[in-house]
């Protein structure tokens, strides 16, 4: 099923597109969330697209975003390969509900969600302290031990450490809360599917903050997440007609210069401002949402 796009081909602005898709490459590859909440909203507002091309569109942007950026973190030892291959187990069914949900959905509707869900990454860079200047793991005090049992084994077996540039030494640390880690990954791909973010704004306050996963850990293995969960979202937004090549290319070259950016950045300047800020546009972006789901844009 074609969707008849409210916006003709010769007025979308290729230049526009790869500069959303440069800004998202940048920040999202920097914040671990693949950057779909700069995507959607833009594509849908600026642009006039509609919301499930917009979803469709950032998906397949993000799955560019992703590989770029997780093979440098991989490189870098940023990322817990066996941490991130365990959570799409939940993940990616979650990515495929998500998927065929979307189909069922008003566009009204989904542009509330995405509202909603912009809101809460906003409130996560601006208010939560710990969240956004912390590199290290958190306190222990956070993550009481687990009871011995196989959770706990596993848990061991994931144990991962990397050298952190800013703090010019080598971290180390367990992770904690499978189970919890393993029920909000289904949440997080459903999420990803459903409006086209990625599942990186669940992902990776949850990883650093319930399974104590140090920042720039959660980070890396969050993208490297993403690139799995949007793809299949993809592939399901591809099967309903929703993906267009001309909109898909600028984004796609855009993203991926910007990841490069994003992730040196990543690995050598904290973003505290920066997010603070970015926060701040994303409430505002969050309203538009909400104006537009109610007719009045």
């Amino acid at each position: 099923m074609l969707l008849c796009l409210t916006t003709p081909l010769n007025e979308v602005n290729l230049w526009v597109l790869g500069g959303v898709g440069l800004v998202a490459g940048l920040l999202g590859s920097m914040l671990g969330v693949g950057g779909g909440f700069i995507i959607v909203p833009i594509l849908s507002l600026a642009l006039n697209l509609p919301i499930k091309v917009a979803i469709a569109s950032s998906l397949v942007a993000i799955v560019a975003n992703a590989c770029t950026a997780a093979g440098i973190y991989t490189k870098a030892k940023l990322t817990n390969i066996k941490l991130g291959l365990l959570l799409e187990t939940a993940t990616i069914p979650g990515a495929i509900v998500g998927g065929f949900a979307a189909a069922f959905i008003a566009p009204s509707i989904l542009s509330a969600f995405v509202g909603l869900a912009l809101i809460y990454v906003a409130y996560t860079m601006v208010t939560r302290q710990h969240f956004i200047s912390t590199d290290t793991q958190p306190d222990d005090h956070l993550h009481p031990t687990e009871p011995s049992n196989v959770s706990n084994n596993l848990s061991s077996s994931l144990m991962d450490s990397y050298y952190d540039q800013n703090l010019n030494k080598v971290v180390t640390y367990k992770v904690a809360h499978l189970p919890t880690g393993l029920g909000t990954s289904f949440f997080a791909g459903i999420l990803s599917s459903l409006l086209g973010i990625g599942g990186g704004i669940v992902n990776v306050p949850v990883m650093h903050m319930v399974m104590g996963v140090p920042m720039k850990a959660a980070i890396a293995t969050s993208i490297f997440m993403i690139a799995l969960t949007a793809a299949t979202g993809a592939f399901i937004y591809q099967y309903y007609g929703n993906i267009y090549p001309f909109i898909i290319a600028p984004l796609t070259i855009g993203i991926v210069i910007g990841a490069r950016i994003g992730v040196e950045l990543t690995q050598k300047v904290k973003g505290l401002v920066l997010r603070r800020i970015f926060g701040v546009l994303l409430f505002l972006v969050a309203i538009l949402m909400f104006l537009k789901t109610v007719n009045v844009l």
